[in-house]
């Protein structure tokens, strides 16, 4: 976009607009880490089990993995605004509707209308970022942006167990129903439409060329094995987001308020790696020596969850031991998942935001997956953890040995 696109924006609106897209990929983000710690008083609500309960995560992060490839092409022929605000509005009515359901069928399917919201904030968000910003501040913004993907694990899980003491699991969803309101109305009157060649999308807009182009990127050895690299961490880290609090709370009888903050240290582990990788990286570290950082760390993970077997017995070490692989995993991700991210763009600069693309919504994939998994074991929680953090980081070790250095600089 040209330079009079900017210019609709003046420096105090542009950094209204930051602050209201970050609040807004927080609340959006945080409808899932809001309620996890009411996961195991939900199945007993519902009487299932927690892998028909952890459902309402895997199905929603599916969605978010099909519409991550759909929202920018959709924002490209309707416009950024309309669609985020319509998305907006659809995931508020289903949030609503979620905290009144009685069925947990139904609350499933409206987990995945929800996810519509989430998915368009976390897209198409960062469209506007580059066409709105100069390109001396997109980094600065861009990262003040995604602090919103480190904010929602560590604060939500709190804020959701102080609701859930003092109310119930249904007033996490009218919590986020409430603010996500008073967004969409500032953002109504904030986000301004920075996609001004609508008309030409539209003419140029073929949609076989398009799944030609992910098609294209989809069967590359290179990319399968970039994705399987960060895919693995994903699953790792949602396998436990999925049965933690099953495990915390329910096998070794932890409160929820203290589960939160557990919870919270964990999710703290991306922001120090991230901090720690991107020093490194403004340093002259390469990618491929970032991502065997995350991968040594991940070599480390395996060896301390697998000492947990033979503690089992001594409960609370074998509960720290096990939340330092809990948070240990999440530094890794945050050593592993930009550079990777940086190794496709440079491998596919032809087609780099298809890449891109591919690799976040499968991502997302893997994530579901690993949630999908750790709820059908047949295990104690602690022993599904165990088992699903040894197997999925076992194979992000092992794709990373058949990628080498120069594939990744």
């Amino acid at each position: 976009m040209d330079q009079n696109i900017r210019n609709h924006y003046t420096n105090t609106q542009k950094k209204l607009l930051i602050i209201v897209l970050l609040l807004l990929l927080f609340v959006t983000q945080a409808s899932t880490d809001i309620y996890v710690s009411g996961l195991p008083l939900m199945a007993r609500e519902f009487n299932v089990t927690p892998a028909k309960m952890n459902m309402t995560i895997t199905y929603y992060v599916y969605t978010q993995a099909f519409l991550f490839l759909i929202m920018g092409p959709i924002s490209d022929l309707c416009g950024r605004r309309k669609t985020i605000l319509i998305s907006l509005v659809v995931s508020i009515i289903a949030t609503f509707m979620i905290s009144e359901g009685t069925q947990l069928d139904q609350i499933i399917l409206l987990r995945v209308v929800q996810a519509i919201g989430s998915a368009s904030i976390y897209i198409v968000s960062r469209l506007i970022i580059k066409e709105v910003y100069d390109k001396e501040e997109i980094l600065s913004v861009t990262g003040l942006f995604l602090l919103g993907l480190v904010l929602s694990p560590a604060l939500a899980p709190v804020v959701g167990a102080i609701i859930i003491k003092y109310l119930d699991w249904r007033w996490c969803f009218r919590s986020i129903g409430i603010i996500s309101i008073l967004l969409t109305f500032i953002g109504f009157f904030v986000i301004q439409e920075s996609n001004h060649a609508i008309d030409k999308f539209r003419r140029e807009f073929k949609p076989r060329k398009m799944l030609g182009n992910y098609l294209s990127v989809l069967i590359n050895w290179l990319f399968v094995r970039y994705l399987v690299v960060v895919g693995g961490t994903f699953a790792s880290f949602y396998a436990f987001i999925s049965m933690s609090s099953y495990m915390y709370i329910n096998e070794y009888h932890i409160s929820n308020v203290y589960y939160s903050y557990l919870f919270t240290f964990i999710a703290l582990g991306y922001l120090i790696g991230n901090k720690i990788m991107i020093y490194l990286s403004k340093r002259g570290k390469s990618s491929h020596y970032l991502v065997l950082i995350g991968v040594s760390i991940a070599v480390f993970v395996i060896l301390l969850t697998a000492a947990c077997i033979m503690l089992r017995n001594y409960t609370m070490l074998f509960i720290g031991l096990i939340t330092l692989s809990g948070w240990l995993i999440r530094l890794a991700t945050a050593f592993i998942n930009p550079p990777i991210q940086v190794g496709v763009i440079h491998a596919f600069p032809a087609s780099s935001s298809y890449a891109v693309g591919l690799l976040s919504s499968f991502q997302y994939v893997f994530a579901a997956f690993g949630s999908w998994v750790v709820g059908i074991m047949p295990f104690e929680p602690s022993t599904n953890i165990i088992a699903t953090t040894i197997i999925f980081t076992g194979i992000t070790i092992a794709m990373f040995c058949l990628i080498t250095r120069h594939e990744l600089e």
